[in-house]
């Protein structure tokens, strides 16, 4: 189980795109699994990205779902 401040840290990424992008955040955790955002991007650059503002995560995040 990872450390709290990671889930933390995903429960919101996945609530402030929801918002953003208006859409369930159901929606947004399903594409985060099919680009397996969560493994590859979020968990292994957390201690930088926690680090960010919101707007560049936001981006890093959209862009990602988008490829």
């Amino acid at each position: 189980m990872k450390p709290m401040d990671e889930i933390t840290f995903i429960v919101l990424c996945i609530q402030r795109l929801a918002l953003y992008l208006e859409i369930s955040q159901e929606e947004v955790y399903t594409r985060f699994n099919a680009k397996k955002i969560i493994e590859n991007f979020i968990l292994p650059c957390f201690s930088v990205l926690k680090t960010q503002s919101w707007l560049i995560v936001q981006n890093e995040l959209v862009a990602l779902m988008q490829n």
